[in-house]
């Protein structure tokens, strides 16, 4: 009987190896945790990550920055999304800019760190690094609105929605753009085509007002609606306002008040204060009884 090798009997005897996940598997995973399953997701993206995928590390970072499916933690999530970055992920480079124009413990802003990275990944053709680079020369000390619509304008090109619809908005107040309203309908219905609460919301802004159209409440109604069903809380705060200063007949004040309890609830938190004084101008004017502040909450709770 033939003996055998040393180097067979090894081979027989070592585990079986199992390849790490694919490109594909990894992509699965990633639609999984933006779904919310972030427990059998991560199992995926942790062995992704460990493998050196680009994807993996940034989607890992992602989790550790928002504390999902694992502890929070913003410095392992800095650490990871560097990490991406190097291995080619032009997210991670977003991501980071991201982190450090908004700050997060124990990161404090870092509006330099911040435009490099939006910088790095612009280069790389990606639409809201573009955009991003344009909010930072909008809110800059002092602001550069000529600048940021410049940015605004490429990530607008390069398909990036929000990038169009803050175009659309330097066209309507003139600032680094010519006051032009029907420039300004034309990007912000390109964006609400896309389906872009926030644009929906301006649309409305622009039939109420009479921007560039013919004053239209009914029309800015339906456009405020649309973004109310996007879950943008600044549509609930205007069409609550809208309802009762039209005063449609076939809609009600509970209505109205429901709306701007919606929106608070919803408002982000630099949002929430002004959300909650313009909705106690509504209350002081519709002046409710105990019914119809119950009809109010109700009818919150349903949108």
């Amino acid at each position: 009987m033939r003996l055998i090798s040393l180097a067979l009997l090894a081979a027989l005897a070592a585990p079986v190896a199992y390849g790490a996940p694919t490109q594909d598997d990894i992509a699965a995973a990633r639609l999984a945790y933006i779904a919310g399953d972030y427990n059998d997701a991560l199992k995926v993206i942790q062995e992704g990550a460990d493998a050196g995928n680009a994807m993996a590390l940034n989607i890992l970072g992602a989790a550790y920055q928002d504390g999902h499916g694992v502890e929070q933690d913003t410095s392992k999530a800095v650490e990871l999304f560097e990490q991406a970055a190097k291995a080619g992920e032009v997210r991670a480079f977003f991501n980071l800019g991201t982190l450090f124009a908004e700050g997060s413990e124990p990161f404090e802003i870092d509006r330099i760190r911040a435009a490099k990275e939006f910088q790095s990944a612009a280069d790389q053709g990606y639409g809201p690094a573009m955009t991003a680079l344009g909010r930072l020369q909008e809110t800059a000390e002092p602001a550069n609105h000529e600048h940021a619509a410049d940015w605004y304008e490429k990530g607008h090109k390069a398909g990036d929605v929000i990038g169009t619809t803050n175009l659309a908005h330097a066209y309507v107040k003139g600032r680094g753009r010519e006051e032009n309203w029907i420039r300004a309908r034309v990007l912000y219905t390109e964006a609400a085509s896309r389906g872009y609460p926030r644009a929906f919301n301006d649309l409305g802004v622009m039939h109420e007002e009479g921007y560039g159209v013919h004053m239209d409440q009914l029309t800015a109604y339906s456009f405020y609606l649309q973004g109310v069903k996007g879950n943008y809380p600044k549509a609930g705060k205007n069409i609550a306002q809208l309802i009762i200063k039209a005063r449609f007949p076939w809609s009600s004040k509970h209505a109205a008040l429901g709306y701007c309890i919606w929106a608070v609830r919803n408002a982000s938190e630099t949002e929430k204060t002004g959300f909650q004084e313009d909705c106690e101008k509504l209350v002081t004017e519709v002046n409710p009884d105990a019914d119809m502040r119950a009809r109010a909450e109700r009818f919150a709770d349903q949108l």
